[in-house]
């Protein structure tokens, strides 16, 4: 009887070893080189805080016999000043500092350019492996070629795991990957999860940096894959989103929002017998934790770096003082869009000003003493390394007539607008977009025949001749004014001394300043 009982135990325990392995999932994506803290929370986030939580949640999938696969799923480099330490090459040692598998490749780690990104993994050779299956560079781009992969696979417990790497192929970014592209991401996605399903594999990955109506897009047009871990749209999903095939197919999609406020922690359940893969518990921890010290003086190192390119005192230097609320704190996202395109137009002293949205970001300075540092982190965005204070400011002569054609244009992209200097009306959002009404230009109808002098950022300028023929036609004319973005919101800056939340209303300090009209266009593509 009890050599019975021993003989249904061991074929119990057999069969569920037969049947069920789990592997654990801990995801970042977005991080856009925020080293120290996520924008606007000081004890949160940091490369040194998500080390040690990275490092903790897989001690204790290890002493629960669970194999853990850690992945990045892009924009890693641009989005903050220690990108520009050692032109990229900080950022890049210490990303692989925290112990990632596997990375997929994001706009804004490249947009620095080809010969430069081919610079940097000449130098920096990373031990996770790096993806990116729809990007591809002529052949003289030798470190690319080695490094930059379309797939690679894993194997824990006997199950094999593809994973396949999947970055936008958005006309903004693709145009700064010279002499190459970035194809078609469903094409991509179909040719090459195909490919690991032939190799064997038992679970596919799509790691992907297209966002998250990108994501359940390829879900549904490359059913192949199994999971989409995903990043792009800055993301917040505490919950798995689950998208549905033609053929009923259900596949999860995670995405952990940015700037490592969030670490995502995806368990699975794979059937060795019905091949059937199950989420047993998924959520966004935040990033919370003790200090890695080798991270610490990592940072502290390319802090070093930054001293001594661009001077100590120099970052340091305050410019005025910020009492804005943070998003946070209930305070208007806006007002930072706004007073970064009223110092464009003011410095070129131009008829009005366009500015981007996205360029910006979130990350101003909020009830502070502002420093020079402070306002790059403010507008962090540089192509070239070479231009080491980032953005210039352009000017372009337009026809009235034209204006609101380049309105459109921009609109459709998915880039919102700020515009300094002349009013307009909004109508209802439709298919088409939104309707632009009635504008004017200090009070008077756009004379559709008039050239207007507009200042943009070298974004719009270099970026819009890649958007379409008639982009490049209507900003034939751009001018590079030779001074940064950088040095004209710290020109503003001194003026004013003080920005706060009254700045859209009186200006920041009443009857000091001409009264600018100014107005914000959204986005034509609805997220």
């Amino acid at each position: 009887m009890n050599h019975k009982l021993l003989l249904i135990l061991f074929v119990a325990l057999t069969s569920f070893q037969l049947e069920a392995k789990k592997i654990q999932i801990l995801h970042t994506n977005d991080i856009h080189a925020h080293m120290d803290h996520a924008d606007h929370m000081k004890g949160r986030g940091g490369y040194a805080r998500l080390k040690t939580l990275i490092e903790q949640e897989k001690l204790i999938a290890e002493e629960n016999g669970i194999p853990t696969l850690t992945m990045d799923a892009g924009d890693f480099l641009e989005g903050n000043i220690y990108y520009l330490a050692d032109k990229g090459k900080s950022v890049f040692e210490i990303h692989d500092m925290i112990g990632f598998d596997v990375v997929t490749i994001g706009n804004h780690d490249y947009l620095m350019g080809t010969d430069d990104l081919d610079s940097i993994l000449g130098e920096v050779k990373p031990n996770f492996k790096f993806l990116g299956a729809n990007l591809f560079t002529a052949d003289r781009f030798q470190n690319i070629h080695q490094q930059l992969k379309p797939y690679t696979e894993f194997e824990y417990d006997g199950v094999k795991v593809g994973v396949l790497g999947i970055t936008t192929n958005d006309i903004l970014y693709k145009w700064r990957i010279n002499e190459g592209g970035i194809s078609n991401e469903y094409d991509a996605c179909k040719k090459y999860a195909k490919e690991l399903r032939e190799r064997g594999n038992d679970i596919i990955i799509a790691l992907t940096h297209v966002g998250f109506n990108k994501d359940k897009k390829i879900a549904k047009k490359c059913p192949e894959v199994d999971i989409i871990v995903g990043g792009h749209s800055h993301t917040e999903l505490h919950k798995v989103h689950y998208e549905k095939t033609k053929k009923d197919k259900r596949i999860p999609i995670v995405q952990a929002g940015n700037h490592a406020r969030w670490l995502g922690k995806l368990l699975i359940d794979f059937n060795e017998e019905t091949r059937e893969i199950k989420i047993d518990d998924y959520e966004l921890m935040p990033v919370i934790a003790e200090q890695n010290e080798e991270v610490l003086y990592a940072i502290e190192q390319a802090n070093k770096n930054l001293d001594d390119d661009y001077g100590k005192e120099w970052l340091e230097a305050s410019v005025g003082i910020s009492e804005l609320d943070s998003p946070f704190e209930g305070g208007n996202k806006h007002i930072w869009g706004h007073f970064i395109n009223d110092s464009m137009r003011e410095e070129t002293g131009a008829d009005f000003s366009v500015h981007v949205e996205p360029m910006s970001g979130l990350n101003y300075p909020t009830h502070k003493v502002v420093t020079r540092r402070d306002l790059y982190n403010g507008n962090p965005r540089t192509f070239e390394f070479q231009n080491k204070f980032g953005y210039n400011v352009y000017t372009a002569k337009i026809r009235g007539a034209l204006i609101k054609v380049l309105f459109r244009i921009v609109m459709r992209t998915g880039l919102p607008l700020y515009v300094s200097g002349i009013t307009f009306d909004i109508k209802k959002f439709t298919k088409k977009g939104y309707a632009i009404k009635n504008m004017r230009f200090k009070g008077k109808r756009i004379n559709p025949f008039k050239l207007y002098n507009v200042s943009f950022s070298e974004a719009i300028i270099r970026g819009g001749y890649s958007i379409s023929k008639y982009t490049k036609i209507i900003l034939r004319s751009g001018k590079d004014q030779r001074i940064s973005m950088w040095e004209t919101i710290e020109k503003k800056f001194r003026r004013m001394q003080i920005l706060d939340e009254t700045y859209l209303d009186d200006y920041g300090r009443k009857g000091k300043f001409q009264k600018v009209d100014r107005g914000y266009i959204p986005s034509a593509i609805k997220k």
